[in-house]
């Protein structure tokens, strides 16, 4: 039996990742209720406080792992990208524990875009993890959302039956400490960090790169030290946000 290598690959990260979640789960719950005893000496609380943090960076790690396998289905849709993101401003601020502030401009009538929103969520979301961990301790974030003019130079759209008619960037700015000239070329591949923490797995922009690419969107960036620009060139389907009725 002949199987489409993609496919396959597709499918056994996503059967590995979801095996190795429950083998994380059943960890995670009697880790939790080894660390209820009492009588436990403070050597051997540290020690299983360690390996429950080991455990949480496994999990994240299998969920970003699983996040790179393409989705089985998917489903584009308009969205209002403002909405979009104030609909998100919960999660940020979770995420801006690390930063002193997240701010976001939007120009006025932005086309509505046309893509799968958990895939465009998920990029968001690492991009802005990524942008306040670069600020620490406290620094400052600004996502920026414009219109372009035309469609990215030679780029091939992802669903051919409904090309775009319009695009949108979406800027995310951060003034930390910048990425250094010699690994520019190399922040997307997997794995790949400059950060020397253990908990640092070094996927969040491979998963990045993954999402626009199955959208049709683009990833771009550039950096120096104080400040650092990833920027996303969406999918567009019409000229501007649909004006609600009075």
């Amino acid at each position: 039996m002949q199987t489409d290598k993609p496919d396959f690959q597709d499918q056994f990260v996503r059967g590995l990742s979801h095996r190795m979640n429950n083998i994380l789960t059943l960890f995670h719950g009697y880790l939790g209720l080894l660390m209820e005893n009492e009588e436990l000496d403070s050597t051997t609380h540290e020690g299983l406080e360690r390996i429950k943090e080991g455990a949480k960076v496994a999990s994240s790690l299998m969920d970003r792992t699983n996040a790179l396998a393409r989705p089985k289905k998917i489903v584009p849709q308009q969205i209002v990208v403002e909405d979009f993101l104030n609909q998100l401003a919960p999660s940020f601020e979770k995420i801006a524990e690390s930063a002193e502030k997240i701010t976001v401009e939007c120009e006025p009538n932005l086309p509505l875009l046309w893509l799968d929103p958990s895939r465009l969520r998920l990029a968001l979301t690492e991009l802005i993890k990524n942008a306040c961990d670069a600020t620490q301790p406290k620094g400052t974030v600004h996502i920026r959302c414009a219109a372009l003019d035309s469609a990215p130079e030679n780029h091939i759209w992802a669903d051919e039956k409904f090309p775009p008619t319009h695009w949108i960037m979406i800027s995310i700015t951060d003034n930390g400490r910048g990425i250094a000239p010699e690994i520019h070329d190399q922040i997307y591949m997997p794995f790949a960090t400059t950060k020397k923490r253990d908990t640092i797995a070094g996927l969040g922009l491979t998963v990045v790169a993954s999402c626009l690419q199955q959208i049709g969107g683009l990833i771009e960036h550039e950096s120096c030290p104080g400040r650092t620009v990833f920027r996303m060139t969406l999918p567009a389907l019409r000229a501007q946000k649909v004006q609600s009725a009075a």
